[in-house]
């Protein structure tokens, strides 16, 4: 087998066989798939036949998407010209096209082709926002990715960079496109017609869908994007809330990288003597990983293989490597160990442990988004997650929302972790945040949610954590849909910060994390704590104590019957930056009117000035200022929260009120019962004096007598 070839920093990737794997061949363009040894995933080179007749649109054109990316589209990661043929390289979007697909399957439910129009349209309309570069042939360029048991998704794959001016004139007609979709709108009514406000499970032609979805999607461009909008609105109302069951597996996409590697009972072969394989039964928004145990120690792992050379290069087993010697040391908790790599002859494997910590992406799954106080809360644990690869000088380059761990201290099944997906972030009793710094093959295929997709490829492919990368995961946490759309101040206020941020990434004058942090911090504190509640005094168990919520709005939520005040401390204006956080637990009190407390314990300096700012408000504890919290958790946080109590942080000492004659008959008591207890141990007691014996006369006389 011949040596895969290596352009720049891509390695053409190669199947069994030794041939490359090509993706595109047609008349303008050959596409193979290759592997970028820097960042760690696999990318699509796309060289174009013929060479430029206006290489300045062509230019303009990949800096245009490369400035403004979204998750929906594969990021434009480099072009250029070499040799004079045109090239420019593109992240992987790890599904089979449109038209493989629709073409493998001879019918599909109208509920699934409804799904597949509606997530076709959210991807066209992302696209149309950045440019006309809808291809001519979509279905060839769209490509279908299951992220869920009955849950797909459509991502744009290429796209048309090169323009031809008669075509662009005919496809950018409004009636064009109203046309064509009020054809597809029809089509799919009619053959659910009787069947209620949404479709059946009635079976529908591939090929006649296909025809009328390729000509929605290609008449469709820049200035139409509110009319894509009400038809992917339309036709999401045909489309089930709640579907039972999962897709049948005749019906469900392949991945693309997955016929390259070994079968699943390859890689349970070769690990058959360390791994007992649990189940097969795959997750398929990660579905290179099984679930097993390690036979020595019973630790519940997933396993997968590491991509052999013709795949990738060298970089992957050395970073894997190099992350399990990590997880051994103390000060870098903040890693998902991997506790086995198994390098065969023909296979190498690896394990990692299974967090039992609730992924970032499941919670936005399951809330959406965030609020500005939560968001908050969980930026600034994850600074000190990043301090720890920063400090261990990993080549780790993209973090996933599926890469970040909240860690509750609960289990994944227990009941009180499926009550904190629906409560806030910010009244958790405590959590911590594991990352997954090492490369799988999930995040190597590019499945999952990027954060950095929203950044060009010159800050989003570095290993440089700064605050374009956090402002970028801040805009996801708060709703990339929703920014600068909604009507709350301090949501808008946080949004403009974050695009302020991201707009200096892209000039490449990116911040520290912490300068970011300090003034998102500024901004909670003009909103949220100008007028804190004040602290109550403890009430009885059986009534839980009142939670001050964060809302979105300048204002606090009225309280029914509001507890009776106490003297509370008033927060004084920012004085201090936001100080730098370190590898500790996240406690967040539950009481009102107290800050999360970021690092338990570590309470900043304030160098004899009495001003507090809202930095240092954060590393106090309820109570008294300056007094920390002791402990991650506190006392009785986690037995109040599994009662389904959120308070419960311990109250005042008890006062001791015992009358003074029965403190001194106490003290006189013990300290003769001590007196007594010294002289038996040193001999001298009273009781231990035996006296002397009489002698009888007859016997005194008889020794007498013989002494004489």
């Amino acid at each position: 087998m011949s040596a895969p070839s290596l352009f720049r920093h891509y390695q053409i990737v190669q199947d069994a066989e030794g041939n490359n794997v090509e993706l595109i061949r047609s008349t303008e363009q050959v596409a193979v798939l290759a592997f970028d040894n820097e960042a760690m995933e696999f990318v699509h080179c796309h060289v174009l036949l013929d060479p430029l007749k206006n290489r300045e649109s062509f230019t303009q054109a990949c800096n245009a998407l490369q400035q403004s990316g979204h998750p929906l589209l594969a990021a434009l990661v480099d072009q250029g010209e070499d040799d004079g043929n045109p090239f420019y390289i593109t992240s992987n979007v790890d599904g089979e096209t449109l038209r493989g697909y629709l073409q493998r399957q001879t019918e599909i439910p109208l509920w699934l082709a409804a799904m597949l129009a509606t997530r076709s349209l959210d991807a066209a309309v992302a696209l149309s926002e950045r440019g006309d570069f809808v291809p001519d042939q979509p279905l060839d360029s769209f490509r279908v990715v299951q992220v869920g048991t009955s849950a797909l998704q459509v991502m744009v794959a290429d796209y048309r960079l090169l323009e031809n001016p008669a075509r662009a004139k005919a496809r950018l007609i409004k009636s064009n496109f109203e046309r064509q979709a009020k054809f597809l709108r029809t089509f799919l009514r009619e053959q659910g017609a009787g069947a209620g406000p949404t479709l059946p499970d009635a079976p529908l032609s591939c090929v006649d869908f296909a025809e009328l979805l390729g000509s929605t999607l290609s008449s469709g461009g820049p200035g139409l994007s509110s009319s894509m909008i009400d038809l992917r609105n339309a036709l999401q109302k045909m489309v089930p809330d709640h579907l039972a069951g999962e897709i049948p597996t005749s019906q469900k996409p392949r991945a693309l990288i997955a016929p390259l590697l070994a079968t699943y009972q390859e890689v349970a072969r070769g690990v058959v003597n360390l791994v007992r394989i649990q189940s097969q039964r795959l997750d398929m928004a990660n579905p290179y990983s099984m679930r097993g145990t390690l036979t020595r120690t019973g630790r519940p792992v997933l396993v997968e293989q590491v991509p052999p050379l013709r795949l990738a290069g060298k970089l992957v087993l050395e970073t894997n490597k190099q992350v399990q010697k990590l997880a051994k040391k103390r000060e870098f908790s903040a890693f998902v160990p991997v506790p086995l790599l198994n390098e065969g002859e023909a296979l190498t494997c690896m394990a990692e442990d299974v967090v039992d910590g609730i992924p970032l992406a499941e919670i936005l799954r399951e809330r959406g988004s965030l609020n500005v106080a939560e968001s908050y809360v969980v930026l600034a644990g994850l600074d000190a997650a990043l301090s720890q690869m920063e400090k261990a000088s990993l080549r780790t380059w993209k973090l996933r929302l599926e890469d970040i761990f909240l860690l509750t201290g609960f289990g994944r099944d227990d009941p009180r972790t499926t009550r904190l997906l629906s409560t806030k972030i910010n009244e958790w009793p405590s959590f911590t945040v594991m990352l997954r710094a090492h490369p799988t093959l999930g995040s190597m295929s590019c499945r999952g949610l990027n954060p950095a997709s929203v950044l060009p490829p010159s800050v989003a492919r570095k290993p440089s954590w700064q605050a374009g990368w956090m402002a970028a995961l801040g805009k996801f946490l708060l709703g990339i849909e929703d920014i600068g759309k909604e009507t709350a101040r301090d949501r808008e206020s946080v949004a403009r910060l974050f695009e302020d941020e991201i707009v200096k990434a892209r000039e490449g004058q990116s911040g520290s994390r912490s300068d970011l942090l300090a003034r998102f911090a500024r901004v909670i504190h003009h909103y949220d704590l100008v007028a804190p509640t004040p602290i109550t005094a403890e009430e009885p168990k059986s009534k839980p104590l009142p939670i001050s919520r964060t809302t979105t709005t300048a204002k606090r939520v009225e309280k029914a019957e509001p507890p009776p005040a106490e003297p509370s401390v008033q927060p004084a204006p920012v004085t201090k930056p936001l100080a730098p956080m370190k590898a500790a637990p996240v406690a967040l009190p539950s009481l009102p009117g107290a800050g999360a407390v970021l690092t338990a314990g570590a309470i900043p300096d304030l160098d004899g000035d009495d001003s507090v700012g809202f930095a240092e408000l954060l590393f106090r504890g309820p109570g008294v200022a300056g007094t920390p919290v002791g402990g991650a958790w506190g006392k009785g946080a986690s037995e109040d929260f599994a009662s389904g109590e959120v308070g419960g942080w311990g109250g005042a000492e008890p006062v001791d009120s015992s009358p003074w004659w029965l403190k001194a008959s106490v003290f006189i008591g013990g300290s003769m019962v001590a007196g007594a207890l010294l002289a038996q141990l040193s001999g001298h007691a009273i009781w231990q004096k035996h006296a002397l014996p009489r002698v009888p006369a007859a016997a005194s006389q008889a020794k007498g007598g013989k002494a004489s």
